[in-house]
């Protein structure tokens, strides 16, 4: 093979390569993705409604009724076991522009509500591709995908996004308002456990 024809070839094969990542890298795009809560441990939640509004504004999801969040693994800190906590799963492209919660706070018996914006460079930092892998098979999850709400007893949020290969990183707070309940509202009782935890210590303000 002459060194013109090498030459062609080398190019050719670095051409293919090329094509064949960025065709992986593409067709690996984000399309599904996660916005799940925490709590502190003790100080349990339970979500009421999530609305999300996707950021062409055309539509959205709707979730969380009734649902039990997860707990971190301290009350002084949003540090967890698990990676996504309770979350909702959400099969699409489009990521959210805005998204609205509500939430019983079961150690002081208060509701919150608060309509949060998610801004374009958390939408960047959730479609940025990283080459990262992790867990017992090395699975590849390039992916900041999940937005994970720490919503604290004061009705502190706290936005981070994390993924499966990634740890929490905090977005910013943000402080939900208290919501008015109908009077014959009646709260889910604390476990036992939770409950003494509560009765010692009371419910920190500030602190998350």
């Amino acid at each position: 093979m002459s060194n013109i024809h090498k030459s062609f070839f080398i190019i050719f094969c670095l051409f293919v390569s090329a094509c064949s990542t960025e065709s992986q890298v593409k067709s690996q795009r984000l399309n599904e993705w996660t916005i799940s809560t925490i709590s502190p441990k003790y100080y349990t939640v339970r979500g009421d409604i999530l609305l999300i509004v996707g950021e062409s504004k055309q539509g959205g999801w709707r979730g969380m009724i009734g649902k039990t969040t997860m707990e971190s693994e301290s009350p002084l800190s949003w540090d967890g076991g698990e990676r996504f906590h309770s979350g909702y799963s959400i099969n699409s492209d489009e990521l959210p522009a805005s998204f609205y919660i509500r939430w019983h706070s079961l150690a002081n018996k208060k509701t919150y509500n608060k309509t949060i914006k998610v801004s374009e460079d958390i939408r960047n930092k959730m479609r940025e591709y990283h080459e990262m892998r992790c867990g017992f098979n090395n699975g590849l999850y390039p992916y900041k995908d999940n937005i994970l709400l720490g919503l604290a007893p004061d009705g502190m949020i706290s936005v981070f996004l994390n993924g499966t290969c990634f740890d929490n990183e905090l977005q910013f707070k943000v402080q939900a308002v208290e919501y008015k309940v109908a009077d014959d509202f009646v709260y889910p009782e604390l476990s036992e456990e939770a409950q003494a935890y509560v009765d010692e210590h009371g419910v920190p303000v500030g602190i998350w």
